[in-house]
């Protein structure tokens, strides 16, 4: 008959447990369409999570006969009548767990649903044995029995990690900062311990950053301690009364009191069985005296009701017997403590030597090659240019650079640590200017001398090979052919040159007189020009002067007198195109030539 009890009471094991509690009231009861009226149903109980709300509204249907009862335990006969069912009590519920049923007692000729509602904040993570006592009639039989059934409390679900690093890998050296993903937001009850795994340790919610100065792994350990919920009774244990009723069993129910105010009563229990437990979740302020007294409810005899003793207790009373008189009891309190723990790991790896960068020379002209070669062969190099990469120099150890600037090399092994060179800084001298001449009845002569660098030297040639002796602003051009003139800046050892072929007109023989008219320079302006342009003269001609034009080949373009007094004379440069021209201006044995830019 225990076995037949024990099955036909699991869907009552939730109401029981609701007798002593209170504060989840209102349950509904909405059981499946088409439940045969002779049955029994009860829906598993769904699990709960550590420190989350926890709220079921469940229903049932007893049987009526064990006939339904035998369908499930092969031992229980079918056929007999169950006339009665009553819940006595439950035990070992999860710590801040309540219960509420709207029945404790069915007369299943008259009703067999019911419905229970379970609610709290359950304050552990386990695997709970709830031990349910029943009590049921069978026939004229009225038996007390006992069942097991288990409540699952998961752990609770971390979603995040305990904390954010940044800057957690790097080469050499870094600093970490490091975020706490668990933040107290101003509230009491959070404490925080940091392990940088370096032999640094910190207490509290926000460490600074912090740096890791060698190569090397090392385990950043975080743990957050929340305390935030405090002390909870969540049981009261009956050990002894102080009381007694007169025909049956005590019937005692608790009042917790602070001074003369009562804070909490609950519902007394009919005919007791000690040791019994009432569960609840009452929380109890810290520094705070309480009293706790057990009453017994003799109402139904001379409506009074005897007071079988009181204790007084705090925070700190729980776990230990406590006695008054002929009371003993036990409280049961919990404090609630979640412990996250993380870790993580911050990696500085050894950077790799810096590569060496050589340079074939450091001061160069435009013309000569320069040769920047790094030490590091085996992988790609990355070259730079006053502190940026180079676009499409990032491949060769070799690079041959065509600008002034401080070139260094960047490279990445194969941890990708980067490596930087020290600076290479390369000078390219800019060349001297163009020498530009022309061929005056076959005297080629350099038109502009103040464009000569400093110090400088010149050179002529002759189809490609230097004239002996030929260094000056002038030469006498003999046989047609190509001639040029080389300058060199004799600071920088950089050179220029102008080549021109020269076709020597046979009218004229520049080597019969040695004698050249004295020379000056031009004022030409605008220069450049779009338009017009004018010869502006210090004073006045005397006498009447030639003014001739030739342009870069050699070819003489215009020639035409300029009248006597002029200081000012117009240039006819409507026919000349964009390019650059030679004017030339003689009067009285004197030359002044002048170079004119002409831009269209």
């Amino acid at each position: 008959m225990k076995n037949l009890l024990s099955v036909a009471l699991v869907a009552l094991f939730s109401v029981g447990s609701l007798l002593a509690q209170s504060g989840c009231p209102g349950c509904v009861i909405k059981l499946p369409a088409n439940l045969p009226a002779d049955t029994l149903y009860l829906p598993p109980l769904p699990q709960g999570e550590r420190g989350k709300p926890y709220n079921a509204d469940l229903a049932f249907r007893v049987p009526k006969s064990t006939t339904p009862v035998s369908k499930v335990d092969s031992t229980t006969p079918p056929g007999l009548p169950i006339s009665r069912i009553e819940i006595v009590s439950v035990e070992n519920l999860p710590p801040g767990i309540q219960w509420q049923a709207n029945k404790t007692v069915f007369e299943t000729a008259n009703e067999t649903d019911g419905c229970f509602k379970m609610c709290g904040t359950p304050l552990k993570a386990d695997s709970f044995v709830l031990k349910v006592k029943l009590r049921a009639t069978v026939l004229i039989f009225t038996q007390e029995t006992s069942f097991n059934m288990d409540l699952i409390i998961k752990p609770p679900i971390s979603v995040n990690k305990g904390f954010t690093m940044t800057n957690a890998e790097d080469c050499g050296a870094t600093t970490v900062t490091f975020t706490n993903n668990i933040p107290s937001k101003g509230k009491s009850g959070f404490t925080y311990e940091w392990d940088f795994g370096d032999g640094t340790k910190f207490k509290g919610e926000n460490p600074p950053p912090h740096l890791y100065s060698k190569p090397g792994m090392y385990v950043v350990t975080y743990k957050a301690r929340i305390d935030t919920v405090g002390h909870i009774l969540t049981g009261v244990t009956l050990l002894g009364l102080g009381c007694t009723d007169l025909l049956n069993a005590p019937d005692p129910y608790l009042r917790i009191l602070r001074g003369t105010q009562i804070l909490l009563q609950n519902n007394h229990v009919n005919n007791v069985v000690l040791p019994y437990t009432f569960n609840m979740y009452f929380p109890l302020q810290p520094q705070v005296n309480y009293t706790l007294e057990v009453w017994d409810e003799d109402s139904g005899i001379d409506l009074s009701d005897d007071l079988c003793g009181s204790l007084p207790f705090n925070t700190q009373s729980g776990g230990d017997t406590l006695v008054s008189g002929g009371l003993r009891l036990l409280l049961k309190i919990e404090n609630p403590v979640d412990e996250i723990t993380a870790t993580d790991t911050v990696i500085v790896l050894p950077p790799p030597p810096a590569p060496v960068l050589t340079a074939s020379q450091k001061n160069a002209c435009p013309d000569e090659v320069v040769i920047l070669q790094s030490s590091y062969t085996t992988g790609p190099n990355q070259w730079l240019r006053n502190g940026q990469p180079i676009p499409g120099a990032s491949k060769d150890f070799i690079y041959l650079p065509t600008q002034s600037g401080t070139y260094q090399v960047q490279i990445v092994d194969s941890l990708g640590c980067i490596a930087i060179s020290a600076g290479q800084t390369i000078t390219f001298y800019n060349p001297p200017a163009e020498p530009v001449f022309l061929n005056d009845r076959n005297n080629l002569i350099l038109i502009d001398t103040t464009a000569l660098p400093k110090n400088y030297a010149l050179q002529w040639y002759s189809q490609g090979a230097p004239i002996p002796g030929a260094t000056g602003f002038r030469y006498c051009a003999r046989v047609s052919g190509t001639y040029a003139l080389q300058v060199t800046d004799l600071a920088t050892g950089c050179t220029n040159r102008f080549t021109m072929t020269v076709t020597v007109n046979p009218n004229f023989d520049c080597t019969v007189s040695t004698q050249q008219p004295d020379s000056g320079v031009l004022l030409l302006y605008p220069n450049p020009t779009s338009g017009a342009a004018w010869i502006r003269l210090e004073e006045a001609l005397t006498s009447e002067a030639q003014l001739r034009i030739w342009d870069a080949s050699g070819r003489l373009l215009q020639q035409r007198p300029v009248a006597a007094g002029s200081d000012q004379v117009a240039l006819q440069d409507d026919s000349l195109r964009a390019g650059v021209y030679f004017v030339e201006l003689h009067t009285e044995g004197r030359c002044l030539r002048g170079r004119l830019v002409v831009m269209r």
